[in-house]
């Protein structure tokens, strides 16, 4: 059987800009790594579930990136999921 996973505009250290503008929003460092937690997340479900290949759609970051972390980051998992 044929098992893939499919995820879209992860964004991935992503500064939440506009966040604040919403009622009832949680306080930006507490969810500031959610993006990673979130990549984090796809990438040992598909090696639990030993999935054949995962498609990653739209944005893979927000914009420029602040620095080079973010980068290897994604690409460190990307080499651990072996994409």
């Amino acid at each position: 059987m044929l098992t893939f996973l499919h995820a879209a505009d992860i964004h991935l250290d992503s500064p939440l800009r506009g966040l604040s503008h919403y009622e009832g929003a949680p306080p930006i460092e507490e969810i500031r790594g959610a993006t990673r937690q979130a990549l984090d997340n796809l990438v040992n479900f598909a090696l639990e579930e030993k999935a054949n290949f995962v498609l990653v759609a739209g944005d893979i970051y927000d914009g420029d990136w602040q620095d080079f972390n973010t980068g290897l980051y994604f690409a460190n998992h990307e080499h651990r999921g072996r994409w």
